[in-house]
């Protein structure tokens, strides 16, 4: 079968010149009139070439031109008719019409034209597929420049990840130096959060995009949150005790620092459904969590999941690095023995507390402790039985304290409790407790009973004279508690001095 051409006439004349001319020279011919679906038949059919009456169908096969072209048609359509003005046939050919017939010289020139026109389609199909080709590498070179400008951007990040956080040993302000770091130009997040724990401590950290969050979502938010890390590593963790940092998108709102002023409103559009879930783990061992929910709910593919891993990676080993860093902090200010706070660490906290307590002028109190014959326990039960006696009080002290009281061994048998914000007065009333509490108490040691009495000494900050300093408060307090065991009083407060 040769070359397909379509007629667009009504003239049976020109048809059948058509026919006999073109026909004789292998053309496959076919007619459609000016009533039937051209457009459809046009563009459904693969046509070499399409023959139109220009007399008949007018600048309606501007339309039709139009058409081929914005369906890349690789039809050649070529226009007879009576004699034009040149302007006209320049305007035809300016439309996309490859030629123009006189009626008069149809059968002269229209075999010529064809071929013609055939040649000038088959170079239009090359340049056609030269197109194509051109425009799948340019494609294909602008999704390799986009990936490209992507894993850059990745690399550039954990490569500033790693230098803000591999190293950081405090933590306490973990998730803006990720933030700082770029992570949201590497992730279109809705909700990015973390969660550990250093020494006893549990902290959540929490960015949202969103300018406004209410109460109740934000509790539920975090009870998610806990919850999930609970189905990861099977530790519970107290909401209430949980040191909590949230950090909105537009810091605008803020007040003084990111951790404080955050707008809460009345409502909220987060939902808390499909996150991207990473355990930071080292040697299988869970110390915490990231938690990023993505905007739109997107599902995390293979490039996203290598990138998570490595953000985990680094996460993990510096929060591996801070713990440890924390927990050789603490035993420099650990009694190991009662496992309550050394020398060191009370001194160091005594005088953070006094410092605070002269700035804002807060009722500061101060109790020394000694156990009364501790020598005796250690030379007739020896001296596990004395270690266990100490323990058993510390522990029996604790329990009698406040929270935010700072209870230490001050050394040997003595022991100290430093109030903040506890007058004279509240402070006796804690001492009868402590007196109470060690009196109630079994000390046993391998079933025989260890007899326990202690006394004690206290001061208060506001017997100090202007420019009155920590170790004034010590003094005072100790030189009670050389008194009371002198005494027998058990304990000497303030109010028994002449």
């Amino acid at each position: 079968m040769g070359e397909r051409i379509l007629i667009i006439s009504n003239v049976k004349r020109d048809v059948e010149l058509f026919e006999g001319i073109l026909g004789s020279k292998g053309f496959d011919i076919e007619t459609i009139s000016l009533s039937d679906e051209i457009e459809e038949t046009i563009l459904k059919d693969a046509y070499a070439v399409i023959l139109g009456d220009y007399d008949l169908i007018g600048n309606r096969s501007y339309n039709w031109i139009k058409i081929l072209q914005e369906n890349r048609s690789k039809s050649c359509f070529i226009l007879y008719g009576e004699k034009i003005k040149s302007d006209e046939t320049s305007e035809i050919l300016q439309k996309g019409i490859y030629g123009f017939i006189p009626r008069g010289l149809l059968s002269e020139r229209i075999y010529d034209t064809i071929l013609s026109g055939l040649e000038n389609r088959k170079a239009f199909v090359e340049i056609l597929g030269m197109i194509d080709e051109l425009r799948v590498v340019n494609e294909s070179l602008k999704r390799e420049k986009e990936a490209l400008r992507t894993k850059n951007q990745e690399l550039g990040f954990i490569n500033r990840l790693t230098s803000e956080v591999a190293y950081d040993l405090n933590w306490n302000g973990i998730l803006p130096k990720v933030l700082d770091a770029g992570l949201l130009n590497v992730f279109d997040v809705e909700l990015l959060s973390i969660i550990y724990r250093l020494d006893s401590k549990w902290n959540l950290a929490l960015y949202l995009s969103e300018k406004e969050i209410n109460n109740e979502t934000l509790e539920r938010l975090k009870r998610n949150i806990v919850d999930r890390y609970f189905t990861l590593s099977k530790e519970s963790i107290l909401i209430k005790e949980m040191t909590f940092q949230l950090y909105p998108s537009n810091l605008t709102i803020m007040n003084k620092s990111r951790q404080t002023g955050v707008k809460v409103s009345s409502s909220s559009p987060i939902s808390f459904s499909k996150p991207w879930i990473l355990p930071l783990t080292l040697a299988k061992k869970p110390l915490g969590m990231l938690i990023i929910l993505p905007k739109n709910k997107e599902e995390l593919k293979k490039g996203k999941k290598e990138l998570m891993s490595t953000i985990s990676n680094i996460l993990a080993m510096s929060l591996k690095n801070a713990q440890e860093y924390h927990r050789l902090k603490e035993m420099a200010v650990t009694d190991g023995l009662t496992g309550i706070y050394n020398h060191k660490g009370f001194i160091d906290l005594t005088q953070r507390e006094f410092q605070r307590a002269r700035r804002y002028n807060k009722p500061l109190s101060l109790v020394m402790i000694d156990v009364d014959g501790f020598k005796d326990i250690n030379d007739h039960l020896g001296h596990q039985a004395g270690d266990y006696a100490l323990r058993e009080l510390a522990c029996c002290l604790k329990s009698a304290t406040r929270s935010t009281d700072i209870l230490a061994r001050y050394g040997g048998d003595e022991f100290a409790i430093l109030l903040p914000e506890i007058d004279m007065r509240k402070a006796e009333a804690l001492v009868k407790r402590m007196l109470h509490a060690v009196r109630n108490h079994a000390f046993k040691w391998r079933f025989e009973g260890i007899k326990v009495e202690i006394s004690c000494g206290i001061s208060n900050i506001d017997e100090l004279e202007e420019g009155g300093n920590m170790e004034e408060l010590i003094r005072r307090a100790d030189s009670r508690l050389y008194t009371a065991k002198q005494s027998r009083k058990i304990f000497y407060p303030v109010s028994a001095e002449a």
